[in-house]
């Protein structure tokens, strides 16, 4: 038997603080555009209950995650194992970590603030679930609107995965879906807190759905509309969401999967080295000369996020990092939950080597790290400059991934 449960809840700030996701930015918030939301899908498969949570904000740093996952097994005796807590990861939310290599600080009134109303929705939707006659499985498309940022001619991964939990009239009771792009349409000028991209299509799609669908951000490492907009600006933001909505609407009706058998395999992946300054000085060299011959707005902002990102790793003597992984088998859906930004090959890779008739990576989730990157974009490109992984790590650690997917039995 498979039953099910959503809520949402309210976060945006009420009063003035910095926000996150541009070097470029500085000073603190001006308003609130559209609300910061937080939700919640309470999932029981064969009396195993699974916990999605996702919330308008950049990240979540592992500790915070933890804690809620932790919380959530004591209470409700939920494997932990199986409660997902990730971000849409908006660059138009509130800062929600303090940075050693940033005078801004977060408010941990706020960062409290945010925990209580997750777990809050969490306890008022566990325990209603209700059954669920089927599942419905879609698969699509888009383009045009969003690609790999780094050049139109590199790849990204333009598939968009829906699963409806329906009743026994077709109408959703939960909805899930999982796309893969940075929600980085607004300016960095911009000082409105917005759950940009992801909150527009959210909001577009509830009265097509019936229902809120929380929103699975995916394998955006190196995806986002950087290559396709027009402008940068709400009006911009809206016709960017609006023409992926449309696509969206256009899949076809999509098939049944089946849910069963709760499976889920957690595992590490550590990574501990020295840090190769001389390189990264040369690097930063050749970034400031550019900057000084940019003259597009694009341009430079591009150029500060990646000059920010090799000062940043300048301050870095010794190099640690633990991706903290799980792969959550539910017979015919597989999901690979990451914390961190994958790049659009790896995701897809995953994806076709997956045996399940659905296939998901579930990046910014329960924790956040760095960016993984081919071999072949390091150092090149913002996500290539910016992850703190040594060249060919990445190739390792998605290795890794691979040897934890699994069949049912």
């Amino acid at each position: 038997m498979i039953k099910v449960a959503r809520t949402q809840t309210v976060i945006s700030p009420e009063r003035p603080m910095p926000l996150m996701g541009h070097a470029m930015r500085k000073g603190n918030s001006t308003g609130v555009h559209d609300d910061l939301e937080a939700h919640v899908l309470s999932l029981v498969v064969d009396g195993e209950r699974c916990c999605w949570i996702n919330a308008d904000v950049i990240s979540f740093e592992a500790d915070f995650t933890e804690r809620l996952r932790n919380e959530l097994e004591q209470e409700f005796q939920i494997r932990k194992e199986l409660v997902i807590v990730s971000a849409t990861h908006t660059h138009s939310g509130p800062l929600m970590m303090d940075s050693p290599f940033d005078s801004q600080c977060c408010d941990p009134d706020y960062v409290e603030s945010v925990y209580q109303k997750i777990l809050g929705a969490c306890r008022v939707v566990i325990g209603q679930e209700q059954p669920v006659d089927h599942v419905l499985y879609q698969k699509g498309e888009s383009y045009g609107f969003y690609g790999n940022r780094n050049s139109r001619d590199k790849a990204g991964d333009p598939w968009i995965h829906i699963l409806h939990f329906q009743d026994e009239h077709d109408q959703d009771l939960a909805t899930l879906v999982n796309l893969s792009c940075h929600c980085t349409v607004n300016s960095p000028l911009e000082m409105q807190f917005s759950a940009d991209l992801f909150g527009v299509i959210r909001r577009a799609l509830t009265p097509v759905y019936g229902v809120a669908p929380i929103m699975a951000q995916g394998n955006a490492g190196d995806i986002s509309n950087r290559q396709y907009r027009e402008g940068n600006d709400f009006a911009a933001l809206d016709r960017t969401a609006q023409g992926i909505v449309d696509q969206i609407l256009q899949f076809a009706p999509g098939e049944r999967i089946e849910l069963g058998h709760v499976q889920a395999r957690p595992f590490h992946f550590v990574v501990d080295y020295k840090n190769d300054q001389d390189a990264y000085r040369r690097k930063l060299a050749e970034l400031e000369a550019r900057l000084e011959q940019a003259a597009a707005f694009d341009d430079r902002k591009w150029l500060i996020s990646e000059i920010s990102g090799c000062r940043r790793k300048m301050q870095m003597d010794q190099v640690h990092v633990d991706f903290g992984c799980t792969v959550i088998r539910i017979q015919d859906l597989e999901i690979v939950v990451l914390p961190c930004e994958l790049a659009s090959a790896f995701g897809l890779q995953i994806k076709r080597a997956s045996t399940a008739r659905c296939a998901l990576v579930w990046g910014y989730a329960n924790g956040h790290t760095t960016y993984v990157v081919e071999a072949s974009e390091f150092n090149g490109g913002h996500d290539g400059i910016s992850t703190i992984l040594p060249k060919g790590k990445a190739e390792e650690f998605v290795g890794i991934i691979l040897q934890h997917l699994f069949d049912e039995g």
